[in-house]
């Protein structure tokens, strides 16, 4: 009897303590996205020739997804689907559908867990549907390109354009952090994206960042080539002709250095972030995601866009830190639009129906005529006018054709899997 006595006082001692003790806060969340930004270009993942010491304490605080895909695009603005995708949590051909964007995108989601919605920066999406997916914002830039200087952008629910002294990267990081100096103590969560325009072109990098690179010879993308080695059906579209073939080295010298400085600039406005939440002590309690939309050539394959089937186009960039997240570097292949239903579960809300699970083999598309499927490290991409296949644990930069040597694989094999992965993510087009 007195044991169980004392067994009951311990029992209501442990539930008047658990009743005093504050309550667990919900993670604010913080989604960082650069525009056309190579996977390749972080410090702290390998790169000795960058500056990025933001990103890279973000790396050291969290984990590193070294595989992360965008799926491709439906026409050479690329970046319009991988948006489409990350919101929605849908693969290319269904968020790219006429319904794909029809709800709960991932801030509506947020939304509805009582999360404070906050937007600023480059969108692409049409402002409709910014302003159902968002309570507040900053500065917009709602489409297309914009110079880093001296640009044009419009206020959150005012659609009119006007043009802004700074530059872009440091007005969109003003615009953050003045909504977070507003914010009252012990208000909602945050749920905030901060989209920059940087190093998207116009490559109009500021003097005192590209200082850093100027003397400096900076190997180029691997495997580089003043023309296109492949016409995979895409070489004559605008961002080709942003340098146009046959290209210098000296010419693609130039536009990396710039394009190192532009990400440099951004690395040193997201140090401005971090340091205004630590200074708020919101730092450990902010889930902060620091991803791009696509990656670009700068030169490899003889390409400077992103219209491609190749690593460094379909490849991006993407850090996770903050509670609950490992501190780790991870190699497993991921979609960057499996974002939504992962940000969801680290947040401690459920996913939403709509949004995808993965399977069938990895599988990326552009437009209705590139195609590519990846089993393991092998991989096989095909144009109307191009069959190429690589091995990726063996030549992670692709400039080993294996078709028609003596190491290729059975091709019946790559459009097997392409087919079943033609019926799991709903493309109309496919195998041709």
């Amino acid at each position: 009897m007195l044991s169980e006595a004392l067994h009951g006082l311990r029992l209501s001692r442990r539930r008047l303590l658990a009743s005093l003790a504050p309550p667990l806060r919900q993670p604010h969340v913080l989604i960082l996205q650069s525009d056309d930004q190579r996977a390749d270009t972080i410090g702290a993942l390998g790169n000795p020739w960058i500056e990025t010491p933001n990103l890279d304490r973000l790396v050291k605080r969290g984990t590193a997804f070294r595989n992360c895909y965008n799926q491709g695009g439906h026409q050479p603005a690329v970046c319009v689907a991988s948006r489409a995708m990350l919101l929605s949590g849908k693969s290319l051909w269904r968020a790219t559908a006429a319904a794909g964007l029809n709800g709960p995108l991932m801030p509506e989601r947020f939304a509805e867990a009582g999360y404070e919605t906050f937007f600023t920066g480059k969108w692409h999406l049409g402002a409709e549907l910014l302003e159902r997916s968002f309570q507040m914002g900053g500065g917009v830039h709602l489409g297309g390109m914009a110079p880093q200087v001296q640009p044009s952008f419009s206020l959150f629910r005012q659609r009119q354009s006007k043009p802004i002294p700074n530059r872009a990267t440091p007005y969109f990081t003003d615009g953050f952090l003045d909504y977070l100096a507003n914010r009252k103590k012990h208000q909602k969560p945050f749920f905030a994206y901060c989209a920059y325009t940087a190093p998207h072109d116009p490559r109009e990098s500021a003097g005192e960042y590209l200082a850093r690179y100027r003397e400096r010879e900076i190997p180029l993308p691997r495997p580089w080539s003043a023309s296109p080695i492949y016409d995979q059906g895409e070489t004559r579209i605008r961002d080709e002709m942003v340098v146009p073939a046959p290209r210098s080295r000296a010419q693609c010298q130039k536009e990396l250095k710039d394009y190192y400085a532009l990400i440099t600039e951004m690395d040193a406005q997201i140090g401005r972030i971090l340091a205004v939440l630590e200074a708020k002590n919101e730092l450990e309690n902010t889930i902060i995601i620091f991803c791009s939309d696509n990656g670009l050539a700068m030169g490899a394959h003889g390409l400077m866009g992103k219209q491609s089937m190749y690593e460094h186009s379909l490849r991006v960039p993407l850090v996770v830190a903050g509670p609950g997240i490992r501190r780790e570097k991870q190699p497993a292949p991921m979609y960057l639009y499996e974002l939504y239903s992962r940000l969801c579960r680290w947040a401690g809300l459920s996913v939403p129906g709509g949004v995808e699970k993965p399977g069938a083999p990895l599988y990326f598309g552009y437009r209705d005529f590139q195609r590519a499927v990846r089993i393991g490290t092998r991989k096989m991409a095909w144009s109307a006018k191009t069959l190429e296949q690589y091995d990726l644990g063996a030549d992670p930069h692709e400039e080993l054709n294996l078709v028609g040597t003596a190491k290729a694989w059975p091709e019946a094999e790559f459009r097997t899997a392409a087919r079943e992965a033609q019926e799991w993510f709903a493309d109309p087009v496919g195998l041709r």
